[in-house]
């Protein structure tokens, strides 16, 4: 017995059908693999469909020229003409009538003699592409879908490129309908492998991360700009995020003196903060080195707890922002250090005790010269407040990293990263504009 799949139209007390699609005999699977539909039969039936429904619509288009031609004086019918038609699923040919008034001649449509129909898949596919590669996106996207044209990965780079062309010049986009109370920018920078001779090996990404007290937090990158262009990409950026003058924005930086400047440029008053992240991290490297020093002089046990000890002091004095204890801190534990034993043959290296030593040399010097950047964390984030950029870290990681530099070997031009970024940050906001029908 063979199943079939119908379109059927049901009103006006009448009811057509017809077949579209012949599945053939259904037998009882014999393995969990045959169960329902195959991926190639599922495209079909897809294809089948939409060559149905455009059927019925051409019919449409044909009932309404009728009834154009009955109404008016002066309107006959002219001829049909056929447009093939690239859709989603498949090609297909719609016959649309042409009206002819007085011996002029007025189509139905504008439509071209080939012309596409593929507004979803264009955003799908330029969707795909910001996320991995062209070549996988093309891959993907023919395993899935059976529309035969615009598959290749040029098609995919080009329209990705076109779209961030056309997103650089949104700067005259009305700013967002509710303010903000008070805002969080995080800005940090991330590097890329350079393709341009002459521009050196790589390319500096400036990544901006800006969280607000309600609502959709926001990313932006800005790469081969100068100072002005970045500031006004900031300064744009908070607007489309509820930026007004009675805004309270704090900004957080790795501690670099060019991110600070271009927090000052963009108009932020309030001091830049030096982020918890990076103070964590150099911290994380201390705390390491003493807890390996356990099993480094085993006749010494009491040293080692009391460097374990004054590491997390240390800790607790930069998380309740008082970096000028770290000075005297360290200090304390400068002579803890030196009353280890001296190596031998027979005794493990120092190896741990410089890795303490170093740790605690970067961390001393890192903190002294960003003491006056350096706030109480531990009560900002009781607050609820923010105390650092790892949600800048984690931008840099979705928005570059992950599609442009770890893992991958490519290198990319100015121009091309930097409107893919554009494509890539619209569709983590949520900006990206639909694509306009074809005419």
């Amino acid at each position: 017995m063979a199943w079939v799949v119908k379109i059927c139209e049901i009103g006006d007390g009448r009811r057509r059908e017809r077949s579209i699609f012949n599945l053939g005999d259904i037998d009882a699977p014999i393995s969990i693999e045959q169960l329902g539909l195959s991926l190639d039969q599922g495209k079909a039936i897809m294809a089948a469909i939409q060559r149905a429904v455009i059927s019925v619509q051409s019919a449409a288009l044909a009932d309404h020229a009728k009834a154009r031609a009955r109404s008016e004086a002066g309107v006959v019918l002219k001829d049909y003409r056929v447009r093939q038609i690239d859709t989603v699923y498949g090609r297909a040919e719609i016959r649309v009538p042409r009206l002819e008034r007085n011996g002029v001649v007025d189509p139905s449509t504008n439509w071209p003699s080939h012309c596409r129909s593929t507004t979803e898949f264009d955003e799908l596919r330029m969707t795909l592409s910001a996320w991995m590669s062209y070549r996988a996106a093309e891959k993907l996207m023919s395993g899935l879908l059976p529309i035969s044209g615009g598959r290749h990965h040029t098609s995919f780079r080009n329209q990705v490129l076109d779209r961030g062309a056309a997103a650089e010049a949104v700067d005259g986009m009305d700013p967002a309908a509710n303010p903000a109370g008070k805002m969080s920018l995080g800005l940090d920078c991330t590097f890329i492998r350079s393709h341009d001779r002459g521009s050196g090996r790589l390319h500096e990404v400036l990544i901006g991360h800006i969280e607000r007290d309600t609502g959709r937090a926001r990313v932006f990158s800005s790469i081969g700009e100068a100072s002005a262009q970045r500031i006004d990409r900031i300064k744009h950026n908070l607007a489309r995020s509820g930026r007004v003058d009675a805004t309270r924005v704090t900004t957080f930086t790795d501690g670099g003196g060019g991110l600070r400047q271009l927090a000052r440029g963009s108009g932020l008053t309030e001091m830049p903060v030096l982020d918890w992240h990076h103070i964590a991290q150099r911290l994380q490297h201390v705390r390491q080195a003493a807890s390996g020093l356990k099993s480094s002089i085993p006749d010494l046990p009491g040293v080692t707890a009391k460097i374990a000890a004054e590491v997390e002091r240390l800790r607790w004095r930069l998380w309740n922002g008082k970096p000028k204890a770290v000075s005297k801190t360290i200090e304390k534990i400068l002579p803890l250090i030196r009353t280890k034993r001296k190596p031998s043959k027979r005794r493990r290296p120092l190896r741990p005790w410089n890795a303490l030593m170093t740790g605690l040399f970067f961390l001393r010097k890192y903190t002294s010269g960003q003491e006056a950047w350096m706030i109480n964390y531990a009560r900002r984030h009781r607050d609820g407040d923010r105390v650092g950029t790892s949600q800048t870290e984690s931008a840099a990681n979705s928005l570059v990293n992950k599609r442009m530099n770890k893992s991958q070997q490519m290198r990319w031009s100015i121009l091309g990263a930097q409107r893919l970024l554009q494509v890539r940050a619209a569709v983590i906001n949520g900006d990206l504009a639909p694509f306009a029908a074809p005419a």
